[in-house]
């Protein structure tokens, strides 16, 4: 990466740092928790597009339905159909008992796995509310580049609240009696169905299945009914995206009155998604809904998701518990550029039934995309503050929103110029 205008010079200092802290501490402050559909998340995208309109080309605010609790729906639901499956079990009913539990796995792999829209139309619903600025280049657009966030801010995750170390074993426990009984139950079945009689050991699974209902009953609480403020998952990754977005757009403006250097040929996305606590819907209603403008040119999505700790920056190599892959090329892009930022980073796989992030939507229609995450996540080890009600300003490293913003502005610039050097 060359130094020889203001372009690849440029380096995000601590005004802007602290610009994008106190933009975050004012949707946070007048906003509170924003769980999808509810009026607080509908103003703060108000707010965001306000902010965005300040610079932006264009801004636009789109509106698409959505069934905010049904992505968690599947913990309840399975707990419900495990303690009648526990019920049928005791009375030597297995056929019943397989099938209740395997609606409860099916909606747990459709909507957790796999993100899919499985039983949303089974809850209540509602809208949320996408804000994407546009800075069109001062040429003829080439190539446009997605700097993108979420301003939605998760319901409180009481595992990670009380007893957060015993989060694996509460996990596991619960999910793998399902599994368990599931197996149990139709083998149990098949027995029946071909000899007419019962396995000797069925005493032993109707006490493993009341036993085991204890750990499956206690996922039930899994989710609180509150939101968390989602400082850092993700409101400050919106912020990072807008001090971009004024950077690029000052660039722009100064160019029109001097030989000041700016994006010739690539535009910019400046995207505040909503609904990525809801299983990534607002990132995907909009991919759907601009595929084909986003697939029209060359298009990259740098997105980022808790930017909580510099020391623990990645790049994820994959995506939706490992169902999507991201771009390698890009990965290796960003490392590259971090590593010459001088920043620690490394590359990574996404750890199955940690969920998802909003660059596996984009992934999915075929745009270029990665995820910056500064936080280790992994079902054993996340940071202290995630999902929880201390996810506040304060609990972020404003070094990590310094490196984050210099990250993914030297790969717009990078990008920039490898068309430049094409031409």
């Amino acid at each position: 990466m060359g130094k020889n205008n203001s372009l690849n010079s440029y380096t995000f200092v601590e005004k802007e740092v602290q610009q994008a802290i106190d933009f975050t501490t004012k949707i946070i402050n007048e906003t509170g928790a924003r769980i999808t559909g509810d009026d607080s998340t509908h103003k703060a995208a108000k707010l965001i597009a306000n902010e965005f309109r300040q610079y932006c080309d264009t801004v636009e605010e789109e509106t698409f339905p959505v069934h905010p609790k049904a992505f968690l729906g599947w913990i309840k639901l399975i707990t419900a159909l495990y303690l009648f499956a526990t019920i049928s079990v005791w009375f030597s009913i297995p056929l019943i008992s397989g099938l209740l539990i395997t609606i409860g796995i099916v909606a747990m792999v459709m909507e957790f796995f796999l993100y899919k829209e499985f039983i949303d139309p089974f809850w209540r619903r509602k809208f949320g509310i996408n804000v994407v600025g546009k800075i069109e280049p001062v040429g003829e657009v080439k190539q446009q580049i997605l700097i993108s966030g979420h301003h939605d801010s998760a319901f409180v995750f009481n595992f990670f609240v009380h007893q957060p170390k015993l989060y694996p074993v509460r996990l596991y426990g619960g999910l793998g009696s399902v599994a368990l009984l599931w197996t149990l139950s139709w083998i149990w079945w098949i027995i029946q169905l071909t000899t007419n009689k019962n396995p000797t050991w069925v005493l032993g699974i109707k006490i493993f299945a009341g036993i085991s209902l204890l750990l499956v009953i206690q996922m039930w609480f899994f989710r609180g009914k509150k939101g968390t403020p989602g400082a850092g998952d993700n409101m400050i990754s919106v912020a990072i995206a807008n001090e971009i977005g004024k950077k690029v757009a000052q660039l722009k403006k100064s160019k029109e009155n001097s030989s000041e250097s700016a994006l010739n040929h690539t535009r910019i996305l400046i995207c505040s998604w909503d609904a990525e606590e809801a299983g990534l819907r607002g990132s995907r209603a909009y991919a759907k809904k601009h595929k084909k403008e986003l697939n029209s040119i060359p298009t990259y999505n740098f997105n980022i998701d808790c930017p909580y700790y510099l020391e623990d920056f990645f790049f994820m190599t994959s995506d939706v518990n490992g169902t999507v892959n991201l771009s390698q090329d890009m990965v290796n892009e960003c490392i590259e550029i971090t590593h010459a930022l001088g920043y620690p980073c490394a590359s990574k796989p996404i750890e199955f039934l940690t969920g998802g992030t909003d660059a596996g939507e984009m992934a999915r229609i075929g745009v270029k995309a990665t995820n910056l995450m500064g936080m280790p996540w992994g079902n054993s080890n996340r940071a202290s503050v995630y999902h929880t009600p201390e996810d506040t300003v304060d609990k972020i490293e404003p070094q990590a929103i310094q490196a984050a913003m210099n990250i993914a502005w030297q790969f717009i610039i990078k990008k920039e110029e490898e068309l430049k050097n094409n031409e």
